[in-house]
């Protein structure tokens, strides 16, 4: 037919040939560091898409091409907020599409299949119908969404689909409009059945026994109220509901079959006329819109709490460049939307990030709890958003996408691993450097913090040397304030392209001396020191705190 095309010939996803290749899946270990499960369901409008958007958002996508197609159509859907609520409406009713999944079971006549063909044309009319109304009347830059507009016009205005739209009524009509059969029912001496023919089919359902036993007696009841209950039978007893043990019904009903077959058959007919028009495009359609509307939806929440959000530029992989201006963690984000917070602008601090030619390895300091993880993982957030096609938490943002986000955070000493903590840290970074590249993002959180304090800065000078000399983007978040120190004879020392710099987390100091995190991130030489003091005694465990504890209870001398 004129409007039947290959169903992955158009999508929202992949620019018109576009030759797809197998791109970088996340592992195990990014996907529970930067928490991304927690993003996918935030963006996810629907669970029964969750597994399509997880594999969209865990795929890393390096394709400016790919990825600046996608930009124009989250930006148009931004542009055209009453098309926006529009497909939302309309989604569930594409989805219906999926209810139509046709297979042949036991007991199943040809007029199955004609209910259930004409039930999934009539779905298909109105999604299409529905599209067109949407589209047609908008002004559409975005080059997936004008070829989206362009063929459902082109069905839509198709003859053959005018040619459906108006037999389905008619169609529609003559399927459903059987809605009882009436039965004359022969009986012997004893009052016993012994005989049975259908009468009529009719377009209207009997009731069971009327509400009033004088209508019943005088005979002035309802025509389509019985003089008894009305007794239904089981689904579960044939795939017909019928009980084929009784050896009267079974010719009685195959007879109906038969009349109904008959009835049916000028819809049949007119089904062949139709048998070429495939809805798969709009099954796959349907996952790309609630990949865009989620998105939209979520983007949308943070903007009316007063965060920014932003369309990256996409920069040439070569550069290696991931710059953004008033950032934060959109984990974070999600937590206190979650939370019911209206308004996180008071609550969440926004930070830059700068990976350029001047630094593009960053040895990040500061005291505990002062926002260092926080910061890695939004670092990591940005690139699997942006390399999406989906805006980025922030005011603006520079993005070349990375091949390849490797992490490597705490985590715990489990009893079966032989080799120890750290055994299992340098098992982890062995993997990661059998694979980076110079266009890959490392984000080291605590690592090799599992050993003593000379081993570990031996091992970690050399980790960040090695990243130098291959020129990646990293972020080494680290309690080891002699490495931050040592960035200029990193640099001097070690030949490479990817300059290291030392990141802070601030704190401000009071006049009593306690000190309270600022959770802001800024280029400059460590502090020396992590708070630890500090901490201790905002949680009750420092020395004098815990010396008081024990005097109180009389178990140390009061000295």
């Amino acid at each position: 037919m004129a409007f039947y095309r290959s169903p992955y010939d158009l999508s929202l996803l992949w620019p018109p040939d576009f030759q797809r290749s197998d791109s970088v899946r996340l592992n195990a270990h990014a996907i529970a560091d930067l928490d991304l499960d927690q993003m996918i369901v935030a963006i996810t409008p629907s669970r029964r898409y969750t597994s399509e958007i997880r594999s969209i958002l865990l795929n890393l996508c390096d394709s400016s091409a790919v990825i600046n197609y996608r930009q124009a159509i989250l930006t148009e859907f931004f542009d055209h907020p009453k098309l926006v609520s529009g497909l939302n409406k309309l989604l569930p009713e594409i989805e219906a599409l999926d209810h139509f999944g046709y297979t042949q079971r036991s007991g199943h006549t040809p007029l199955h299949e004609i209910v259930w063909r004409v039930g999934q044309l009539e779905s298909y009319v109105t999604c299409v119908s529905g599209l067109h109304d949407l589209l047609i009347q908008r002004k559409l830059e975005s080059d997936g969404l004008r070829r989206l507009q362009d063929r459902i016009t082109e069905i839509a205005n198709s003859k053959d689909f005018q040619s459906l739209a108006g037999e389905l009524p008619e169609m529609l009509s003559k399927v459903r409009s059987i809605a009882s059969i009436t039965i004359g029912i022969n009986l012997d001496e004893q009052l016993r059945p012994v005989g049975a023919t259908l009468l009529a089919i009719n377009k209207k359902k009997f009731r069971g026994l009327g509400s009033s036993l004088i209508g019943t007696l005088f005979n002035i009841q309802n025509e389509w109220e019985g003089i008894a209950a009305l007794h239904t039978v089981s689904n579960s007893t044939s795939p017909t509901g019928i009980d084929l043990s009784d050896p009267m019904m079974y010719p009685l009903f195959r007879d109906l079959a038969q009349v109904v077959k008959q009835a049916s058959r000028p819809v049949a007919d007119a089904l062949q006329r139709y048998t070429r028009i495939n809805t798969q495009f709009l099954g796959t359609l349907k996952i790309e819109l609630a990949f865009y509307l989620g998105a939209v939806g979520l983007f949308n929440q943070l903007r009316d709490a007063g965060m920014p959000i932003c369309r990256p530029e996409i920069r040439l992989q070569p550069e290696r460049t991931c710059e953004a201006a008033e950032t934060y963690n959109l984990n974070l984000a999600i937590r206190l939307l979650a939370k019911g917070e209206k308004q996180l602008e008071a609550l969440i601090v926004k930070n830059d990030v700068k990976f350029d030619s001047e630094a593009r390895i960053f040895i990040l300091t500061g005291p505990n709890q002062g926002g260092k993880t926080t910061y890695t993982q939004a670092c990591g957030l940005i690139h699997v958003l942006a390399q999406a096609g989906l805006y980025v938490p922030g005011s603006s943002a520079k993005v070349s996408p990375v091949d390849h986000i490797f992490t490597h955070f705490p985590v715990q000493e489990a009893p079966e691993i032989e080799a120890g903590r750290l055994g299992e840290e340098s098992r982890r970074l062995s993997e990661i450097f059998a694979q980076v590249t110079r266009y890959s993002l490392v984000l080291l959180n605590e690592s090799l913090s599992s050993t003593s304090f000379g081993e570990s800065l031996y091992l970690a000078r050399d980790l960040v040397a090695v990243l130098r000399r291959l020129g990646a983007r990293a972020i080494y978040a680290t309690h080891l304030h002699e490495l931050a120190e040592q960035v200029d004879a990193l640099n001097a020392e070690i030949p490479g392209d990817s300059m290291v710099a030392s990141l802070i987390s601030l704190v401000s100091d009071s006049n009593n001396g306690s000190v309270k995190q600022t959770f802001k991130i800024i280029p400059g030489p460590p502090m020396g020191r992590s708070y630890a003091k500090e901490v201790a005694a905002r949680y009750g465990i420092s020395y004098e705190q815990l010396m008081q504890t024990l005097r109180s209870r009389g178990v140390v001398d009061g000295d």
